[in-house]
Order: C-alpha cells, then sequence, then structure tokens
C-alpha cells in the first residue's frame, strides 16, 4: 500500500470494489471516447459492473485510489504475450495534477520489478498530449512498437488530422467522426 501527499491509499483492488470501479471504468470509457469524438456509451450500471468484471482476468492487476473510502483512480496490469502492459489508467477530474495517476503507475511498476522483468509496456494515441506528456513525465522515454494502418478505400468514420514524423516519414494521424454504434 502507497500513501501519497494528499489522504490517497493505493491498494490493490478487492472484491468489495467492484461497483465503485464499475462506475470509473464507465467514465474511463466515455472519456475516452468522448475525446475519440465518438459518441458516449449508455451503460446501465449493470453493464459497467460486466465491463469492470471483464478486466478482472487471470493475468490482470489492478490498484485503485482511495480516499475516505471512495475510489477515486485505478489502474490495471496485464500478463500479455510474455511482457506486463499497463492497459488502463484513469483518475477522476478532481483528482488530477495531484499524482494519484503517477502513483497508480508506480504500484504498477513495483509489482513488474517484483516479478523479475526490467520493463513494462503501454499504449497510448500520439495525438493524445496530455497523456503523452504524463507520461513522460513518469519516464516513459523507450519508443516500442508503432500501429500502423492501411486503408484500402475512405471512410466517412475517420478524417485525417495532421502527421506525425517518425524516423523521418511522415505518418498522417486520424480523428474520427463520432458514430451511433459501439
Amino acid at each position: 500500500m502507497i500513501e501519497v501527499a494528499l489522504p490517497v491509499k493505493i491498494r490493490q483492488y478487492e472484491d468489495s470494489d467492484l461497483n465503485k470501479l464499475a462506475e470509473l471504468y464507465r467514465d474511463f470509457f466515455n472519456e475516452m471516447r468522448e475525446w475519440q469524438g465518438w459518441e458516449k456509451l449508455k451503460l446501465s450500471h449493470e453493464e459497467a459492473v460486466e465491463t469492470a468484471k471483464d478486466s478482472l482476468g487471470d493475468n490482470s492487476w489492478v490498484f485503485v485510489a482511495e480516499n475516505k473510502g471512495k475510489i477515486i483512480g485505478f489502474a490495471r496490469l496485464q500478463f500479455w504475450d510474455g511482457a506486463y502492459f499497463v492497459r488502463e489508467v484513469h483518475v477522476a477530474h478532481s483528482w488530477r495534477r495531484k499524482r494519484v495517476g503517477s502513483e497508480l503507475l508506480s504500484s504498477c511498476e513495483d509489482l513488474v520489478r517484483k516479478k523479475g522483468e526490467t520493463s513494462i509496456y503501454l499504449t497510448v494515441e500520439p495525438k493524445h498530449h496530455k497523456s503523452l506528456k504524463f507520461l513522460i513525465h513518469n519516464g516513459y522515454d523507450t519508443l516500442n512498437m508503432l500501429e500502423l494502418r492501411k486503408d484500402f478505400e475512405e471512410t466517412d468514420m475517420l478524417m485525417r488530422q495532421g502527421e506525425a514524423d517518425i524516423l523521418g516519414h511522415k505518418l498522417r494521424l486520424l480523428k474520427r467522426k463520432t458514430r451511433n454504434h459501439f
């Protein structure tokens, strides 16, 4: 358990956290979809609980940030294909920029170190500048993999938005349009 400067406790998920975690998962996915320009999910509480349960697979660990009995953030770590990946980090808006996300990441990192590994991975969209800045601030500075895509035809769902220079090559970035289904 880690104590951050504020009255926040970082600990591993417990079964009694499921309902609170489900609400944060719903917030996380809605924020992500809104940022991508997609319609928000209209998940019922029961659907949010199922989504949270699905994230708690055999090779996953979830850390929660708690303040006065309320879960204000979470991070999920997963062992997949021989490596450890941070799959989600989410902190309630009112608790951001107070080191809560950094401490959640640190808890994931500590677990991976205890397992004898020397690296941890995560993915982020290259145009999500706030996330990139947060991750670089937390020491994530090695570019590992790039996901490239080839479109066989233009679609109305996706639009190009800017470019990224990777090793001297200009690669297009996508901006997602709102669509009416999940």
